[in-house]
Parts: structure tokens; C-alpha cells; sequence
């Protein structure tokens, strides 16, 4: 598992749980399962659906694909927290491609 911030919306202070995501090596990106309301709810109900939890920060994170699937008004934002995380590790991919040391 990749963790990466994101940044703080401008003027808004938010804490680092809350801009992480989580990238695992299968592609699933994590996002907070606050975004869904009550984080503990959220919980019971993607462990009773055989969600992967992962914890971090002392926080519950849950994939996006379900978030968007059992929070429909959370779709566009999770597309968004997806799109956003693939570009960073792929920026992150190419950076290491580069630095490495030629033959």
C-alpha cells in the first residue's frame, strides 16, 4: 500500500487524514470512509459487504469504487480522488524510471 496526501483546498485547513488516499498494489485507491458520513457506519457497512478496510492515520479507509457505488453523490468526488492519485504514481513511476542509473 502507497499513501499519498493531496493537497489542502486553498484557504480550507483540513487534516492530513482527510487529504490521503491510498493506492494498493492491485490499483484500488482508498478514500477516507468519512466521506460517507459517519465513519464508523460506514465501516459496519463495507465490512458486512466484505470490504477491504485499511487503517491509517488512525482512520478508516474503504475503496473508492464502493464508496461511489453506495454514496452516489460521492461519485464525481471519488472519480476526482482517483484520477488525482494515478497521476501522482505515475508521475512518481516516471520520476524513478528516470533516475535510474543507465546500463
Amino acid at each position: 500500500m502507497r499513501w499519498i496526501e493531496l493537497e489542502s483546498v486553498p484557504g480550507k485547513k483540513m487534516p492530513r487524514w482527510q487529504r490521503s488516499a491510498g493506492l494498493g498494489d492491485d490499483g484500488t485507491v482508498y478514500a477516507p470512509a468519512a466521506m460517507g458520513g459517519n465513519e464508523q457506519a460506514v465501516m459496519l457497512c463495507a465490512g458486512y459487504d466484505g470490504i477491504t478496510l485499511v487503517s491509517y492515520l488512525n482512520h478508516v479507509f474503504v475503496s473508492t469504487d464502493w464508496l461511489a457505488k453506495e454514496y452516489p453523490q460521492l461519485e464525481g468526488l471519488c472519480e476526482a480522488i482517483v484520477k488525482k492519485v494515478n497521476k501522482i504514481a505515475d508521475s512518481a513511476a516516471n520520476a524513478e524510471i528516470e533516475d535510474a542509473p543507465g546500463d
